[in-house]
C-alpha cells in the first residue's frame, strides 16, 4: 500500500507539470518518455483503480526518472503566467482589442498594463491564439531609444518577410535605411487588418511613439497594442508629454488596467488545478488569504507556485488550514517579496 501511494504522489508531481505547462498527453510523452503509456499513467492518477496486474516497483523507478527529467527542463525554462481565458484579465483585453479592430477613425490603439505577475504575458499569448492570421508579437527594448531603424526592423521581422523574393526572384533582402523600411512596413500592412503586439512597451521611447502614429495614420486596419507596466508607461508619458498626448489622445481606442488576483479567481484556479479542501468554509478562507497575500510576492506567480505545493503537500487529500501554512511557508521562503524589490 506504501510503495502505490509513492507511486500516485509521483504521478501527481508529473501531472502538476503537465498542467503548469499546459500540456496534452501525448505533448508530456514526447518531454518525458519514461512515464510509458498514456493508459498507464491515467491508471495511476486513478485512486479507484488498485493497480492489479502493474509492476508497481518498476513503475516507481520509471516515474522516479520522470521526476528527475522534469527537475532539469524546469531548470531550463520558466513556468508560463496563468493562462485561463475565462479570467477577467484575459476578457477585457481581449474584448478591447476587438473592438478596436472594428473602430473606423484613427482610434486603434490599445493600452493594457500591469504590474508583474499580473498576466501580460497571458494575455500576450491569447491574443496570438485568437487572432492568428492578424497578429505580429514583438519586444521593445531600450535600443528603440538611440535610433528609428531598430524598432522598424524589429517590425519587419515581425512582419516575417523572410520568404519574399524581389523583383528578380532573389531572397528579400531588409533595406538598410530607417525611411525605406517605414515605406515596406506602410506597403506590407498596408489595408490588411493586422494586430501590432508590443511587449515592454514602455522602453519604446519618443521615436517609438511617433513611428505609431505614422503606422496608424497610414494603415487604415492597423491595431497597435501596448503590454507595460503602469509606473513605466505614465514615465514615458511624463516625459515625452507632446509625443505622447497624441497617440494617448485622439487615437487610444481603450486602456486595461489588469487586475492582481481576487478571491473568486485564485478558488477556481485551485479547484482546476484539482485541489479540494476538507470543507467550503476552509477553502474560501484560504483563498482569500492567498489573493491577499499574492501582491506581495508576485501576484499570479505566487498564486500558481503555491498551487503547486499544496498539491504536492496534500497528496490527494483535502486541503486543511496547516497543509496550507506549511506550503505557504515553504513557497514565501523561495519567493522574493515585493517590498524589497523598489527602494525605500
Amino acid at each position: 500500500m506504501q510503495t502505490i501511494q509513492k507511486l500516485r504522489q509521483l504521478a501527481l508531481e508529473v501531472q502538476t507539470y503537465q498542467t503548469e505547462r499546459g500540456l496534452s498527453d501525448a505533448q508530456l510523452y514526447r518531454r518525458v518518455a519514461s512515464i510509458g503509456s498514456t493508459k498507464t499513467y491515467k491508471r495511476i492518477l486513478d485512486h479507484e483503480d488498485d493497480l492489479d496486474g502493474l509492476s508497481v516497483d518498476n513503475q516507481i523507478r520509471n516515474f522516479e526518472t520522470a521526476i528527475e527529467t522534469i527537475s532539469i527542463l524546469r531548470a531550463r525554462d520558466n513556468a508560463p503566467e496563468v493562462e485561463y481565458a475565462d479570467f477577467d484579465n484575459i476578457t477585457a483585453s481581449l474584448g478591447a482589442i476587438t473592438r478596436a479592430m472594428v473602430e473606423e477613425s484613427i482610434a486603434r490603439f490599445v493600452v493594457i498594463q500591469g504590474e508583474n505577475g499580473t498576466g501580460k504575458d497571458a494575455v500576450r499569448n491569447a491574443v496570438s491564439r485568437k487572432f492568428t492570421k492578424f497578429t505580429c508579437a514583438l519586444e521593445a527594448n531600450e535600443l528603440w531609444k538611440e535610433s528609428a531603424a531598430i524598432p522598424l526592423l524589429d517590425i519587419l521581422r515581425a512582419l516575417d518577410l523572410r520568404k519574399r523574393t524581389d523583383d528578380a526572384g532573389e531572397p528579400f533582402k531588409i533595406p538598410p535605411y530607417p525611411q525605406a523600411r517605414l515605406e515596406l512596413i506602410i506597403n506590407q500592412i498596408g489595408d490588411t487588418q493586422t494586430i501590432l503586439l508590443i511587449n515592454e512597451a514602455h522602453h519604446i521611447g519618443p521615436r517609438g511613439i511617433n513611428l505609431i502614429k505614422t503606422l496608424l495614420n497610414n494603415c487604415p486596419r492597423l491595431v497597435v497594442v501596448f503590454l507595460c507596466i503602469p509606473s513605466l508607461i505614465n514615465r514615458l508619458i511624463k516625459g515625452s508629454y507632446e509625443e505622447c498626448i497624441q497617440l494617448f489622445g485622439n487615437r487610444l481606442c481603450e486602456r486595461v488596467q489588469l487586475k492582481q488576483p481576487g478571491q473568486p479567481e485564485v478558488q477556481l484556479l485551485l479547484e482546476r488545478r484539482g485541489i479540494t479542501f476538507e470543507d467550503r468554509a476552509t477553502a474560501n478562507d484560504i483563498s482569500a488569504k492567498i489573493a491577499e497575500l499574492s501582491c506581495q510576492f508576485g501576484n499570479w506567480r505566487y498564486v500558481s507556485r503555491l498551487a503547486r505545493e499544496l498539491r504536492l503537500k496534500a497528496n490527494g487529500k483535502p486541503v486543511t488550514l496547516e497543509i496550507y501554512a506549511r506550503a505557504k511557508t515553504l513557497v514565501e521562503g523561495r519567493l522574493l517579496p515585493s517590498r524589497y524589490t523598489k527602494p525605500v
